[in-house]
Parts: C-alpha cells; structure tokens; sequence
C-alpha cells in the first residue's frame, strides 16, 4: 500500500507537493501536478485510504438533521431519501450515520435537536438550517467543537461551512417571478401565499419570495401584487384564505407558492372550477405531477431534493476518510416542469430508491 511519501518519492518531490495535489490547492505546476495525479490513480491512492480505514477499524460518526418528512408529498421526503441511501453506502467504511428531525414550524424542537447532536459528539454534522439566529448560534459551537458541517437546501452566511448543497433561493424566486409576468395580462393582480410560520422559520421561502418581488420590481413592473398569509397549508385554511381572495371584484389572476404546498392551490382551484389562475411554485413531488399534467399547475422549479441530502452525506464522507475538500457551494440546477415536459420528471413513480 502506498503512502504519501512513497508517492512523493517517485514523483522526486516533497510530500508537501504531493499533499497539496489530493487536497487540490495551489503552488503546484501544471506539469509536476500531472505527474503526481498519474501516480495517485496508478496506485489507486484513495481506496488505498479506504482500506487503510478499515484495516484501523476506524469508527467515524455523521449526525444529519431535516424536517420531519410529513407526507411523500412535501418537498423533505425527497433529502430523506437522499440521507437514507448515503447512510447506507458508506456504512462499509465504518460510517455511522444519525439521523435528526424536528417540526419545522416548532423553535423549541429545533433546538432539542441540536443539543442531541452536540451530545453525540459526531465528527461531521449535515442538516438545514431553519431558524436563523439560533442556527448561528449552532454554528458557532461547531466550530468551538472542530466538527465540520455541510449545509442543505437553506445557506448560512458565514465562513465556517464546509460546503452548501442547493439552489440560489433568490434567483429561483426572480425566475419565478419572471415566469408569472409571462403567463398574466400587464397590470393584472397577482398574489404570493405563504405560511406565517414559513416565513419565520425558513431562510430560504424568505429569499424566494424577495426574489420573486426583486423581479418586479427591476422591470418597473406595475403589477399589483397582494400577499395572502395562512397559519399552515392545511386544505380549510387555504380554502378559507383564497375563497375570500376571490371573492373580491378585483380579484386575482397568478398564485406564486414559494413551497412544495402549490398542490393545496390546484386542489382549491379544481373544486371550484376556476380554470384561467396561473400557478407557479416549487417541486415535483406526485400531487404537483398531477395537477401539472392537468394543467392546473403552471410551472414548478425542481429542486433536486434527492440529491441534495446524497450529496451532503458523501462529500461529508469524502472530507472526513480521503481528505476532500469540496467546492464551498454545489448549486442544484433550476429546472422548470410544466405540462409538456412532466412526464420526464415522474421521479416520484419512475424511480424507487433502495432505502
């Protein structure tokens, strides 16, 4: 089994050279980084680390923390697996993975959550961080305690991450926005319905729906746009919010979700046959396919949710047993779903994950 200073060697340089190419850092030639990378894949370096690993019988413990999946229609079912199907491929290497959850509209079960974490001691931690200040805070003690974290779905602003997986919320709200101008009439009145406790409790709906005004705002877009607030996406509230809405002589002609909840809008707009408001949100989950199909729904924007909790778990992974730095942030594409290409984006039916 090579070492560092067996590659160094052959390779007629220091073992701080070598280091610096697996690590992928600067101060290295292009040609001398070549030669050194030859020998890292002559040798299969990596799994080399891999098996010396399992040789040690070196236990390594990842902690991860999402939302409570509710339904295998809201958007964190789709991390979850992502989270699952991780777990178990590296648990061979000797990685344990625990696995967190918390009520996303709950503060006090957040913060119960956290605390076990910080009592596990793991050495790696992948969560999304909801509430902002107290997830700060949580940061803040990661650091203090040297555990590297990769952040999910919601970004922080702050130095200390190893990584972030997801989208720029404030430019899927923009294209959002943008997508609305397109499917309504010029001065026509438009609405964004949100959860109060959403809007307290979640960095990234916050940003979307900054997003979404910003895009009005920049094309001196005279649109009127009301904002409609309900307590949760429950079917009564909604239907009570948007009867009232539409009851009004002027009343609206768009509906902008910022969440995967846009299906509880098809389902009003379906009951009461109200077939000319275009819709416009977040995810593919089953129930948005449907009403997607049916054109109920307008457009929704992917977010990829799979892969972001796989992602997290194995670049987490990847830093701890072979030394990988990642990117600062992975930017999930925005691909927007509509009627007439839904059916390449049946994951929910299509694919079934081994978790």
């Amino acid at each position: 089994m090579k070492t560092i200073k067996d590659i160094a060697e052959e390779a007629k340089v220091s073992t701080g050279t070598v280091d610096r190419v697996i690590h992928n850092r600067p101060g290295v030639s292009p040609k001398t980084k070549e030669r050194i990378q030859k020998l890292l894949d002559k040798y299969d370096f990596e799994r080399n680390i891999l098996a010396s690993t399992l040789a040690f019988k070196k236990k390594y413990t990842i902690a991860t923390l999402i939302p409570t999946p509710a339904s295998k229609n809201q958007f964190w079912s789709g991390p979850n697996k992502g989270l699952k199907s991780a777990a178990k491929e590296i648990q061979k290497y000797g990685v344990i993975t625990h696995r967190y959850y918390f009520d996303q509209y709950d503060l006090k079960s957040y913060e119960r959550a956290l605390e076990q974490i910080l009592k596990l001691k793991p050495n790696g931690v992948v969560f999304a961080p909801f509430f902002y200040n107290t997830s700060l805070a949580f940061v803040e003690k990661l650091k203090t305690n040297d555990i590297p974290f990769v952040l999910i779905n919601i970004d922080l602003e702050t130095a200390y991450k190893l990584s972030y997986i997801g989208q720029d919320s404030f430019k899927s709200g923009y294209l959002c926005g943008k997508m609305m101008n397109i499917i309504t009439a010029p001065k026509e009145s438009i609405a964004i319905l949100t959860s109060k406790k959403n809007v307290d409790s979640h960095l990234a709906i916050e940003t979307r729906i900054k997003g979404f005004m910003n895009f009005f705002e920049t094309n001196k877009n005279e649109k009127p746009i009301h904002k409609i607030f309900v307590e949760s996406f429950a079917p009564k509230e909604v239907y009570k919010a948007l009867t009232e809405e539409f009851s009004k002589p002027d009343h609206i002609t768009g509906i902008f979700v910022p969440s995967s909840a846009l299906f509880t809008v098809a389902d009003f707009l379906q009951s009461e046959n109200l077939q000319n408001i275009r819709t416009v949100g977040f995810d593919v989950h089953q129930k948005n396919l449907d009403y997607i199909r049916k054109g109920t729904i307008d457009f929704a924007i992917d977010q990829h949710p799979f892969e972001q909790g796989y992602m997290g778990v194995k670049i987490l992974f990847e830093y701890l047993l072979l030394n990988k730095t990642p990117k600062p942030e992975y930017r999930s594409p925005m691909n927007i779903v509509t009627k007439e290409n839904v059916d390449s984006f049946n994951v929910a039916s299509a694919i079934e994950y081994s978790v």
